[in-house]
């Protein structure tokens, strides 16, 4: 490690405050006594402690949207895991000089060669992916940012670089370039899309919006990773849906086709009932003209008969007389 100054010799109380922090720190001496610092959070650049400035209420709330955001793309791709908070990381300059970084945000990837361990208090490697919630409170703090970590992160290979502000006009996004120097990711019909995480992406508006993943889960440049299970539960209950209204129709259909039936039925019914009674009529007016004709053949017997007793008679009387003429 290049050393700037001789390490400090005196005895310090590490609960001074900051503005009495020694000027000069060994990278030893920051692991063991500053790293964890149970009140101040603190970097070290190159022999230096730097404190790590707060960022204003709005920008933290940036901060936890894209945090959010990231979680739940992880929970449904999980391609990477992510640093603790203030979990420190070195970076071995190309310069020679060393700096012991903590990022708001770390995310490793799973194909980078470290991976952290479930109990390390600092991480080994380099993240794939920094995100730094910006404090605008002084141009220094700015720069530490914008100029200074960007830079470093750069040169020691994080692939990715956020910067966070309230102000759209201070948001950052970075992705590394052959030269080894940042490049911004150009936004695509204003959507950031990581190189880093494939299918990541979030509307640079949106982060001053800060929706809700409720309105954000039928949104398409979220639909991926937002509660991809609402989704498939709404398309299944749409689904279910639109089976009951199918099945409700058919019904629906079936009771008319058995309404229909029952009407042509009772048609056909009151049809054969009129056809039945139209039978039995012209039967009995059979019926009828067979005893009428039957009462006339009667009669006309019955004349025949009294025709054939009248010439019977009149035959006997024909003979008396004769009879009575001849004696």
């Amino acid at each position: 490690m290049s050393q700037l100054a001789p390490r400090w010799s005196d005895p310090f109380d590490p609960s001074a405050p900051p503005d009495q922090l020694p000027e000069f720190v060994s990278e030893q001496d920051y692991w063991e006594t500053w790293y964890e610092h149970p009140d101040l959070n603190l970097e070290w650049n190159n022999g230096r402690l730097e404190e790590v400035p707060v960022s204003d209420l709005l920008t933290v709330q940036v901060y936890y949207w894209l945090l959010e955001l990231l979680l739940h793309y992880l929970r449904h791709h999980p391609v990477a895991q992510f640093l603790g908070l203030e979990t420190g990381f070195r970076l071995s300059l190309p310069d020679g000089q060393v700096s012991i970084r903590k990022p708001d945000l770390g995310f490793i990837h799973h194909d980078n060669p470290i991976q952290p361990a479930d109990t390390d208090h600092r991480y080994l490697g380099v993240p794939d992916l920094v995100i730094e919630a910006l404090s605008d409170s002084s141009a220094a703090n700015r720069r530490r940012d914008e100029v200074i970590k960007k830079g470093e992160y750069a040169a020691v290979g994080v692939r990715e670089y956020y910067i966070l502000h309230q102000d759209p006009e201070r948001l950052a996004f970075y992705t590394g370039a052959p030269t080894g120097l940042y490049v911004p990711i150009p936004p695509q019909a204003g959507v950031i899309h990581s190189q880093v995480f494939p299918g990541f992406r979030f509307r640079r508006a949106d982060l001053q919006r800060r929706p809700s993943t409720a309105e954000l889960r039928a949104d398409p440049v979220y639909a991926d990773f937002i509660h991809p299970e609402w989704r498939e539960a709404e398309a299944i209950a749409e689904q279910t849906r639109a089976i009951a209204e199918q099945a409700q129709a058919q019904a629906e259909q079936a009771q008319r086709q058995r309404e229909a039936a029952e009407a042509r039925a009772d048609q056909e019914r009151r049809l054969r009932q009129a056809a039945e009674a139209r039978s039995d009529q012209e039967r009995r007016q059979r019926q009828h003209e067979c005893q009428r004709r039957e009462a006339a053949e009667a009669r006309v017997e019955q004349e025949r008969q009294q025709r054939q007793a009248a010439e019977a008679r009149l035959a006997q009387v024909e003979a008396l007389l004769a009879q009575r003429q001849g004696q």
